[in-house]
């Protein structure tokens, strides 16, 4: 009988690591840097930085990664982060600490309005959310005269609480355990998923397709604008005036490493976890190499397309994971 349970846990354990292979390739890269640069990827500074970066992956990812289950691609969060930043450097002044609300509320009216124009008319949310990111961006470069501009009101968000744990992790958790509730626990997350593995057959089932798909943008825009109240202090209290292409891609790579695929269906923001972890590690391992950045560049760039496609092919047979 012992056996027996030995086998069943071993078998589940495999399954496990089938369905999310990212595991695996975190544990791999993790061992291989500690052993290749123990002492300075052990360091208190690096992992330390391994949280930072982990935090702000997932924080900027972890509306997308909503959307994502139902086929479709959010660039808004960028956006949303940097108009959002400049008008509560307006607005402080004027309103206090009440400005930062204007987050939420920007990603709010965000969502919703990607949400309606996208089920009203049916332009590729790609191209929609991606216009929407620009001119945010113009709007931003506009308010700000084309410098950033800081505001040191949100310091306490960042304050020290326990001794080499970023103070943001601890705000970041209870948002992703909420995101992952939402998913995995609830109607929304089961239609949601639905609609991403099979949009026809939701339908013919009795879900309410357009309503749910406006409901994951709103969703999405609503975790966005909470994120990024927190994004704002731990980034410097300030948002740039120059699109980064870093900050716009990789939130979105990490979604995908983690195995939420571009098709919907599968995935959220429970798989993020895992792709933001591996993907700091990964840069952060290379980052602390000799190697040129324009060669560190080229291998994470080799290294995420393969890992993605070990992702992929975990996934294959795997209804909602």
């Amino acid at each position: 009988m012992i056996n027996l349970k030995k086998k069943s846990v071993y078998l589940d354990f495999v399954k496990v690591l089938k369905q999310n292979p990212i595991i695996v390739i975190f544990f791999v890269f993790f061992v291989i840097f500690s052993f290749l640069y123990t002492r300075k990827f052990l360091s208190t500074m690096n992992l330390q930085a391994i949280l930072g970066q982990f935090v702000t992956l997932m924080l900027f990812a972890l509306g997308p990664s909503i959307v994502m289950v139902i086929g479709e691609l959010d660039l808004s969060y960028v956006g949303i982060w940097m108009l959002g930043g400049i008008i509560v450097w307006m607005l402080t002044p004027v309103l206090g600490l009440f400005s930062i609300l204007v987050f939420p509320l920007l990603g709010l009216v965000t969502g919703t309005f990607i949400g309606f124009v996208h089920t009203k008319t049916k332009i590729p949310v790609f191209i929609l959310t991606l216009s929407l990111l620009v001119t945010y961006w113009g709007l931003t470069s506009q308010l700000s005269g084309g410098y950033p501009r800081a505001t040191e009101k949100f310091g306490f968000i960042t304050a020290d609480i326990i001794p080499y744990i970023p103070t943001v992790l601890f705000w970041t958790i209870p948002l992703i355990i909420f995101a992952i509730y939402l998913m995995k626990f609830t109607k929304i997350g089961t239609y949601l998923y639905a609609i991403g593995s099979n949009e026809e057959g939701a339908k013919l089932a009795g879900i309410n397709v357009k309503k749910y798909k406006m409901l994951a943008f709103v969703i999405s825009g609503i975790f966005t604008g909470l994120s990024t109240i927190i994004l704002f202090q731990h980034l410097g209290g300030s948002v740039p005036v120059e699109l980064n292409l870093d900050t716009m891609v990789n939130p979105l790579v990490a979604i995908v490493l983690g195995g939420t695929p571009l098709t919907g269906g599968s995935g959220g923001p429970h798989k993020t976890i895992f792709g933001a972890l591996t993907f700091s590690v990964i840069t952060r391992g290379l980052n602390i190499s000799a190697l040129h950045p324009t060669t560190i560049q080229l291998f994470i760039g080799i290294l995420l397309i393969i890992a993605i496609v070990i992702s992929a092919r975990g996934m294959k047979g795997v209804e909602v994971t």
